[in-house]
């Protein structure tokens, strides 16, 4: 992840991606992300057995920050 001041700095990097815009969000919605259980609690002994719910809350925290297109969804296992 690179750490950018502004939308237009990023854009104007030579090594952006044009397939990667979708994806330039700033800090506060990362951080908000990253702020749930689903990764402040990996070190608890039940982690996987609550995992579903924290999946969840991270779920609805990208939904609230409008990370809800292609770009930010798993892609499909085609190996099933």
């Amino acid at each position: 992840m690179n750490l950018f001041a502004c939308e237009e700095n990023v854009l104007k990097w030579s090594q952006t991606d044009p397939e990667s815009v979708a994806g330039i969000r700033p800090l506060a919605d990362w951080a908000a992300i990253f702020a749930t259980d689903m990764f402040k609690r990996r070190l608890d002994p039940d982690y996987l057995e609550k995992m579903a719910g924290y999946r969840q809350q991270m779920g609805a925290v990208m939904v609230e920050r409008g990370m809800t297109g292609p770009w930010f969804m798993r892609p499909k296992d085609t190996n099933a």
